[in-house]
């Protein structure tokens, strides 16, 4: 069915409707109350041949006009695949869109009954569905759907505008050819470009010939893509070029003769742009990815890795997601590493799963192993993993009830660090049970609650075995607006069952230690100005105190248990030990003042000060390797904490500790950090960071500089430099810069990184170029960034 619409020209809508019947002209009825009867317009049965389509009288349309038209009404906020979009495919026009009727608008048409063809002229607009073609003239078989058209050829489906100079496509099977073409890719993507020819093969796949690509938004060609052929599948998301050459500039850099990338967010199988980079300790790195999307919910990547100085190293990574869990396994294997030859077969693996079956089943595992204690140093290229002592291996299973929760975990550890004794090395868990009841109301004025515990350590040198623990613990909480008072009670028992214990001890015993805390705390508020705007300050001075009796353990082994870290928030902890095995005899009150300034308008908390001290009345004397503490000072240090939002893009923090019982330096703990950002990613940290509180192997003191800092334009520097004040040396260092627009970025970093006292620092430099629609090619700087750079972000 074809419905003819005229413009304006009753003369020949009054022909259509005399033509044959199976031609339906719809027409509104105050259209056809204007016109007036006259003698009907001879039907034309000699139309001019296929060889004479150019319009009587062309426009051309300059360079300018015609982009500006290929990008009338479509934004451009975003350049190539839509990021985090929804990656959905695009619709594909059914068969029952097919038998749509084809609309048509032109200012004169003419019909050839003998040859069932129409000839348009003038703004000529046939739709169907959504498919839309425009022209200057056209030519349509109304049997076969055939179309030919001429002068100023628009076309427009699904995600895909075309603008050229002629065209032959039929509407029916949405499958055709434009010349001389420029084109627009919009929706889950922005892409543009020109063609000599574009062929539509249906109505999501398209054929690009002699073509130029690229992502880049109107009125920039910073990168593109020149080939011989294209093809995209939006239904797939996919797009394959053959002899493309790879322009910066208008310069080519790089030339294949098969490339083939996605246009938007979807998972496909394929080769992915390689990464490459260079190191002292690893020489030339280069990894060429393979991606296979085996299923909508499980997909691997297969990275081989080729290090000049090491060998080939095959890297692998699975991940399975589904609605009750996650699943991802890590895998890397090195045949033989040239560099260390005696290690023979190296390599490392990685699970990380969790897991929810039912309402009240879940699972969470967190496996990590290596072949060798110097793996992470050799191949690691970040201080949090080359500094790593532990790697944990845990599977946790837990069902949660109504008010409680029942755990079970199977633990160890693999030590890395050949400096660790074995007799220090942490204890495996096999296993660990655990029962909590979370805190539950008593006629709503007492709170209590109850965790026990059983675990069987293991270790292979020193002794081990069997505990268990069982807490129960009481609270009134009586909470008022002024503050609250909340008294409690708790009593901790523990049972052992010991496996080689030490000569001359017990291997069963047990401990019953109860504890009395009282916690207080007042609100004093008064209204002041902040920076010259309303705000609230708060002064809130708080009392804690706890009782806890010396009872003997030097007996127990110290399997969980060490002693706290000493801070502000440990200020009001009962137990100064962490775990099980150590509970601290406690006669102490802690005192501690706690100031804020809020702003009245928004709730936000512009500054915080906070400090406090313990003051004991009776000598410590339960210590962790069994004889007296020999704690006798009569207080603590002194605690303080600081936080402010010093202006709009300025924020401060600090923590300090400090020792008033010193014979020297009573300076304990400093911390300060800087941070400073702004919304156009202008970024800043400054920190530095003293410890000599405790075992002087843990000794540290710190300088920490990181920055981005744009310099005009789409340039920015990028760098860290960690120093050691210590031991006079660069802990890491990188330094780098940044260059993009929308559609393209450049990464450039050089790495300067000590992994160990014992060895020489390394240097690397890493490079990334990403190409918005094209792929990233080169080191995963970005993602090095987020985790070097504290408040750093990709776009």
């Amino acid at each position: 069915m074809v419905d003819f619409r005229q413009r304006a020209r009753p003369t020949a809508l009054l022909i259509l409707l005399i033509l044959a019947p199976s031609i339906q002209a719809e027409t509104r009825a105050s259209e056809l109350a204007d016109l007036r009867p006259i003698s009907p317009a001879p039907v034309a049965t000699d139309l001019a041949p296929l060889e004479q389509l150019a319009p009587a009288s062309p426009v051309v349309l300059t360079p300018a006009q015609a982009e500006a038209r290929l990008h009338q009404g479509l934004d451009w906020t975003f350049c190539g695949p839509r990021r985090n979009g929804s990656g959905a495919p695009v619709k594909t026009e059914d068969a029952s869109a097919r038998a749509l009727p084809v609309e048509i608008l032109a200012d004169r048409v003419d019909y050839d009954q003998d040859q069932d063809r129409v000839e348009l002229r003038g703004e000529v607009e046939m739709t169907q569905g959504t498919q839309w073609l425009g022209a200057d003239w056209a030519s349509y078989d109304r049997a076969t759907g055939q179309t030919q058209a001429r002068g100023r050829v628009r076309f427009e489906d699904q995600g895909l505008r075309l603008l050229g100079e002629a065209a032959d496509y039929n509407l029916e099977s949405a499958q055709g050819w434009v010349e001389s073409v420029l084109y627009r890719v919009w929706g889950n993507a922005n892409l543009r470009g020109s063609a000599a020819r574009v062929e539509r093969l249906d109505a999501s796949r398209s054929r690009f010939e002699d073509l130029i690509y690229t992502s880049c938004p109107p009125g920039r060609a910073d990168w593109s893509l020149r080939a011989r052929e294209l093809e995209l599948d939006q239904a797939s998301g996919l797009g394959v070029a053959r002899h493309a050459r790879v322009r910066i500039g208008g310069v080519p850099v790089f030339y294949t003769p098969y490339l083939r990338f996605l246009i938007d967010d979807r998972r496909r199988s394929g080769l992915l742009i390689p990464s490459f980079g260079s190191s002292d300790s690893l020489g030339t790195d280069i990894t060429v990815p393979y991606y296979w999307n085996i299923a909508p919910n499980l997909d691997a990547t297969l990275s081989p890795r080729l290090m000049s100085k090491r060998g080939l190293m095959l890297g692998a990574e699975t991940r399975y997601l589904s609605a009750s869990q996650s699943l991802v396994i890590n895998g890397e294997l090195l045949p033989e590493d040239r560099e260390a030859p005696e290690e023979g077969l190296r390599g490392a693996l990685r699970i990380e799963q969790s897991g929810r079956f039912g309402a009240r089943w879940g699972t969470l595992v967190d496996y990590a192993q290596v072949s060798d204690d110097t793996y992470l140093v050799d191949f690691g290229n970040r201080l949090d993993t080359t500094s790593t002592r532990n790697l944990s291996q845990r599977a946790d299973l837990y069902y949660s009830g109504q008010g409680w929760m029942l755990l079970g975990r199977v633990q160890q550890f693999q030590t890395v660090d050949a400096g660790i004794a074995p007799a220090n090395r942490p204890y495996d868990q096999l296993p660990h049970i655990e029962l909590t009841l979370t805190p539950q109301q008593w006629r709503d004025w007492l709170e209590y609650r109850f965790v026990a515990q059983y675990d069987y350590f293991d270790h292979d040198v020193v002794t081990h075995g069997h505990r268990f623990v069982a807490e129960p613990a009481v609270r009134l909480p009586l909470r008022r607006a002024y503050g609250h008072l909340i008294p409690g009670a708790r009593l901790h028992y523990s049972a052992y069952a010991l496996q080689e214990q030490t000569a001359g001890r017990p291997s069963d015993f047990t401990h019953l230690i109860p504890t009395l805390d009282l916690d207080g705390t007042l609100v004093f508020e008064r209204e002041t100005r902040w920076l010259g705007k309303p705000a609230l300050q708060t002064l809130e001075p708080r009392l804690y105190y706890v009782y806890t009796p010396e009872v003997e353990q030097s007996d127990a082994p110290l399997f969980d248990t060490t002693a706290l870290d000493f801070g502000f928030s440990s200020l009001f902890r009962p137990n100064r030990f962490t775990g099980h095995d150590r509970i601290g005899d406690e006669n102490r009150l802690t005192l501690g003042l706690t100031s804020r300034t809020i702003a009245e308008r928004t709730g936000r908390e512009l500054l915080r000060a906070s400090i406090g001290q313990i003051h004991y009345f009776d000598e410590r004397r339960v210590g962790l390797d069994g004889s007296a503490s020999g704690e006798s000072d009569f207080s603590s240090a002194i605690a303080g904490e600081f936080s402010a939002r010093i202006l709009d893009h300025w924020s401060a923090r600090a923590s300090l500790q400090w020792n008033p019982h010193a014979s020297d330096d009573g300076w304990e703990r400093r911390v300060l950090q800087l941070h400073y950002q702004t919304p156009n990613e202008r970024l800043l940290n400054l920190s530095y960071r003293f410890n000599s509180a405790g075992d002087p192997s843990e000794d540290y003191e710190d300088t920490d500089l990181s920055f981005s800092l744009p310099l005009g334009g789409e340039t920015r520097l990028v760098g860290r430099w960690l120093y050691s004040l210590l031991n006079e040396e660069t802990i890491e260092a990188f330094a780098g810069v940044e260059v993009g627009r929308c559609c393209w970025r450049l990464r450039l970093l050089g790495q300067h990184l000590k992994t160990s006292a014992e060895r020489d620092a390394s240097t690397s430099v890493m490079l990334q170029l990403e190409l918005a629609g094209l792929g990233s090619l080169g080191n995963r700087i970005d993602s090095f960034l987020e985790r070097g750079i504290h408040g750093y972000h990709t776009d």
